[in-house]
């Protein structure tokens, strides 16, 4: 797996990140592997509503960021204190891009005699606590999934700024984080420079340069990334709205009633996708909105070919509660 040489561009705003992984895929012959240098930053999943996942005035009050992220998933604050890093890949099995390229992150700390134990499909602890989450996306081209490891983030300011803006909730959140959550830093006994120059020894045997088209195409395509339009997302008026937990995360759906019709329709959350939930829109939009409408609309599809884990009997509950 060869690493791809970002040590000419410097730290970097995370929109550039997200144009690299869509312009080295759309190249791609073989595994790529890069570490992020950014700026302190709130990175929203592709399919999250701004509004309900980030404390906005505590973000202005202290100029920090926020992007929409090319993968599914949750809100996460990062900074210059957490090890970012994208596994690029032309295969297009997401078990299998999460195990393979969750164990080569485990090797690291094995390598250093720490013990590290993968959980579920998307994190790495240790000692109980969470230290990477990783996500995932895929396209024509390829795959890609990308991770943290908090090495020596600012908590405090990770809660505040994910967290609503009152400070009982924020008090409670930061304890919370930190019975949960652990940087690395004090474990593995070496500045963020050290540990990252050994990880990337580690996991690749080779470099990748980009090419002057492909630098090009780097810097057009991430002013895409950074529009306010991108980073705010559809969020249309509605008149019906439900969110619910399953197993597969938090999925929403916001519908917007004219006289009893459907007139606009998104669904949103922390989850993975495989083909795009807003296609779904298609299907509801004009519809009548009845539950036994719904249903039937659904039963003309399988929703886990969109929200990877979510059963039909499961997105139906979402339309038979207003909260």
């Amino acid at each position: 797996m060869k690493y791809v040489n970002l040590s000419r561009y410097g730290r970097q705003i995370d929109p550039f990140f997200f144009a690299l992984e869509s312009v080295l895929l759309e190249d791609l012959k073989a595994d790529l592997f890069f570490i992020w240098h950014v700026y302190g930053a709130v990175i929203i999943g592709k399919n999250q509503l701004l509004e309900t996942e980030v404390n906005e005035a505590f973000l202005k009050e202290n100029n920090i960021p926020v992007f929409r992220r090319l993968s599914g998933g949750g809100a996460v604050y990062s900074d210059e204190g957490c090890i970012k890093y994208s596994f690029l890949s032309k295969k297009f099995d997401k078990d299998v891009i999460f195990k393979e390229s969750l164990t080569k992150i485990k090797s690291v700390f094995d390598a250093l005699n720490i013990p590290v134990v993968l959980s579920g499909r998307n994190d790495i602890l240790f000692d109980g606590k969470k230290f990477s989450g990783n996500a995932y996306f895929h396209n024509q081209y390829g795959s890609c999934l990308h991770g943290t490891i908090l090495y020596d983030t600012d908590f405090e300011t990770l809660v505040k700024s994910i967290t609503p803006s009152n400070e009982k909730l924020i008090s409670k959140g930061i304890e919370s984080v930190r019975q949960r959550v652990t940087n690395m830093k004090d474990v593995v006994g070496k500045d963020i420079e050290d540990f990252t120059h050994f990880l990337v020894n580690h996991l690749t045997d080779g470099e990748y340069v980009l090419t002057e088209a492909q630098e090009q195409k780097v810097f057009e395509r991430m002013k895409r990334f950074s529009e306010p339009s991108y980073i705010k997302g559809n969020n249309p008026p509605y008149s019906f709205k439900h969110m619910k937990r399953f197993n597969c995360g938090s999925v929403g759906v916001k519908l917007d009633i004219n006289r009893g019709i459907i007139k606009d329709f998104i669904v949103y959350g922390d989850y993975f996708t495989d083909q795009e939930p807003e296609d779904l829109k298609g299907y509801f939009v004009n519809q009548p909105f009845h539950v036994e409408t719904i249903e039937t609309i659904i039963n003309q599809f399988h929703v886990g070919d969109y929200i990877v884990g979510l059963t039909n009997e499961e997105f139906i509950s979402l339309f038979k509660e207003d909260v």
